[in-house]
């Protein structure tokens, strides 16, 4: 059976990471209160998916992570902030993955979130094993992406893989975010700034093309990328930077549900990753 996760991370658009040396009006424009389009789309086409959500911004949109939850969606940990992990010591690490659990667990009011997402997926190893440690369940930050500047390298020495994307050690588990090897470079097609650059010819072609050899794959996305309302850039913002953050976002809802009809009608079972982890626990017990 092959099966689809389809998750968001709860952040603004002021938290790309090449965003953060510049000066910008944090209040003047937000993207998560523009999600309701999207929620609704999800609700029409049946689909329950993860939100890996910022804990510092969760008191102020308590209401849209309830409205979230309470559409039978998931809700994970972003971390406390933004700053990338290996910016952080182990000890400040340990100590804001507690405090941001218990955020949002306050503000959902039950001890309900089990997973866990690194920013810019800049996990390494020690810290994930902190994590586990923490009582988180599952971290879905490793990506086979060199390339990219930003992301972390994850050593998973010790997980045994017991899926597509899907490594276990002990009772915790890890998700890969999928990419598609052409020649010698692994191709990023999970989401992000790759789906709103990529038409959707292309990638659906990629998409199929995996799902020829794998049968499970998680789409990743950003409140920012699923409304077109215009951003305040800072005047001084380099063109390539401007382009990154902007590029494809008119039209990104309607090319994403195509992305996911598309999944459903490749024979996809949609999938929120707590119910992958409660699953793979629940056969093997």
């Amino acid at each position: 059976m092959k099966k689809a996760y389809l998750t968001i991370d709860i952040e603004e658009w002021y938290h790309l990471d090449y965003l953060k040396t510049y000066e910008v009006n944090k209040n003047e424009v937000e993207t998560i209160p523009q999600i309701f389009d999207f929620l609704d789309m999800l609700d029409k086409l049946n689909i329950k998916a993860t939100f890996f959500t910022l804990a510092e911004l969760a008191h102020k949109h308590a209401d849209i992570i309830r409205d979230i939850r309470d559409r039978g969606h998931e809700i994970g940990c972003h971390g406390l902030d933004h700053e990338l992990l290996y910016n952080k010591t182990d000890a400040d690490f340990k100590e804001q993955v507690i405090e941001g659990k218990k955020i949002l667990d306050t503000v959902l009011g039950a001890d309900v979130v089990k997973g866990y997402r690194a920013s810019c997926f800049s996990m390494d190893r020690k810290k994930l094993d902190i994590l586990k440690e923490c009582g988180y369940s599952y971290d879905s930050s490793y990506i086979c992406f060199a390339e990219h500047p930003l992301y972390g390298s994850l050593d998973l020495s010790g997980y045994e893989k017991v899926e597509d994307l899907t490594y276990k050690n002990g009772d915790f588990l890890e998700f890969e975010i999928p990419t598609y090897k052409i020649g010698k470079y692994n191709i990023p097609i999970s989401g992000g700034g790759y789906l709103r650059l990529f038409p959707f010819p292309v990638i659906s072609s990629l998409i199929k093309k995996y799902f020829k050899e794998q049968n499970n794959f998680i789409l990743y996305l950003h409140p920012f990328e699923l409304t077109d309302i215009s951003l305040p850039y800072p005047s001084d913002l380099p063109f390539k930077h401007k382009f990154r953050a902007s590029v494809g976002r008119k039209g990104n809802l309607k090319k994403l549900k195509k992305v996911l009809l598309m999944l459903r009608k490749e024979g996809a079972e949609f999938r929120t990753l707590e119910q992958e982890l409660n699953s793979i626990t629940n056969s093997e017990g």
